[in-house]
């Protein structure tokens, strides 16, 4: 139940944020080329290890606000830190064939992020290190903002304030 309430403020963060210009532009590194992703089997296995999430970043070719995402959030620099301190990411292609496991099954990665219920792009998903999901947010979602999801999630500040009580404190 509480994850219910965790989805639904994501939701209502990204909701007004949306409208709002990007500050990506001021925290970005010179380079659109990010060395932070893993594969999802790297991830599964040094998630439990070290005691991190994944990030699934579900993206297709196509998609606008998907690159924009990358153009714009990943490279922000908070944003980075935050991936690193707290997450193994994960890009997925939701209209690949390219193989990948999850559990111990082989998906598609189409397949894969079928199962997860994606059906819009960009969506993040977020995944403890035990590999169960957290929390999925579709979307395009400004820097600062993800920053501050990046931070609940990994912190696991999740696991005893709602998202608004966090962002209060923030």
């Amino acid at each position: 139940m509480k994850i219910h309430y965790v989805i639904l403020l994501v939701i209502a963060l990204l909701a007004s944020s949306c409208n709002s210009k990007s500050d990506a532009a001021n925290n970005n590194p010179s380079s659109d080329d990010y060395d932070f992703w893993v594969t999802l089997e790297q991830a599964q296995e040094q998630a439990v290890d070290e005691g991190k999430y994944i990030l699934l970043d579900i993206y297709t070719e196509w998609c606008g606000f998907c690159r924009r995402m990358n153009k714009e959030t990943y490279a922000d620099n908070r944003v980075q830190e935050a991936l690193d301190r707290y997450f193994y990411p994960v890009r997925i292609d939701a209209e690949s064939t390219t193989r990948v496991t999850f559990h111990g099954e082989t998906y598609a990665m189409r397949d894969l992020a079928h199962a997860f219920g994606v059906s819009s792009y960009p969506t993040t998903i977020f995944i403890s290190p035990s590999g169960e999901p957290v929390a999925s947010q579709p979307g395009f979602i400004e820097a600062a903002s993800f920053h501050k999801m990046l931070s609940f999630v990994g912190s696991e500040s999740y696991k005893n304030q709602t998202f608004q009580q966090y962002s209060e404190s923030y």
